[in-house]
């Protein structure tokens, strides 16, 4: 029995070693941004930095053809041929500067709720 609880426990604390690669200050999803990789305060490797009228500030974001290639926390929607963008179900999920909107998805085909301008 306590093997169990111990697996449970490292399963908890290893799933939350991601928990910060996707929100407001994801730096694979989400975060502020001005560049694409590299040091602290930019986007992880295999990001990059949206930096278009619909996200003011810039955004991480990365690159989709499928929701499996988002990460959990994210949706795969059309913009820009496909991006990876924070999920949301109000405004206060979002940044400083963004809105929570329904957005049209990739593989599977529907919608979403994301942070945008919009």
């Amino acid at each position: 029995m306590s093997r169990l609880l111990l697996i449970a426990a490292v399963s908890l604390v290893a799933g939350c070693d991601g928990s910060s690669d996707v929100g407001k200050e994801g730096n694979v999803v989400g975060a502020s941004c001005t560049t694409s990789g590299g040091p602290s305060g930019s986007c992880a490797d295999g990001s990059k930095c949206a930096v278009d009228s619909d996200f003011p500030g810039g955004s991480c974001v990365k690159a989709c053809t499928a929701q499996a290639d988002c990460p959990d926390g994210a949706a795969c929607i059309q913009e820009n041929s496909g991006i990876c963008v924070l999920e949301c179900v109000d405004a206060s999920d979002c940044r400083a500067g963004y809105n929570c909107v329904e957005k049209s998805t990739l593989n599977p085909a529907g919608s979403a709720k994301v942070c945008l301008l919009q």
